[in-house]
């Protein structure tokens, strides 16, 4: 999946560490360790997809505008919203949260 940039917004070191220390406590043995990791980490990545469709659905419904605003054009939301990427990036991020959310991206209903 392509993903549009996260400039502007960083993690803190020390939360990671403590997210990572979560899922894997004081675990020594190697082999658990990874199976923690490898099941830890596709949990992740399937909430970074279900973000990802979610942050394209927004820019959708910038671009389309909401009761009487009127929607942003590629131009106003790359200026204004999404640092970092090019304007026919936003018109392919647009056109992703048109489609809905992205394929495999769980969704709480």
């Amino acid at each position: 999946m392509t993903t549009t940039p996260t400039l502007g917004f960083e993690p803190e070191p020390a939360d990671i560490a403590a997210e990572v220390e979560g899922h894997l406590g004081n675990v020594t043995d190697p082999l658990e360790r990874y199976n923690r990791a490898t099941a830890a980490q596709a949990h992740h990545e399937a909430v970074v997809r279900a973000l990802q469709g979610e942050r394209d659905m927004a820019l959708a419904a910038m671009n389309a505008g909401t009761g009487s605003a009127p929607g942003l054009s590629y131009a106003e939301i790359q200026h204004h919203v999404t640092v970092g990427l090019s304007r026919s990036g936003v018109q392919k991020a647009v056109e992703r949260g048109r489609r809905g959310p992205a394929q495999g991206a769980a969704r709480a209903d």
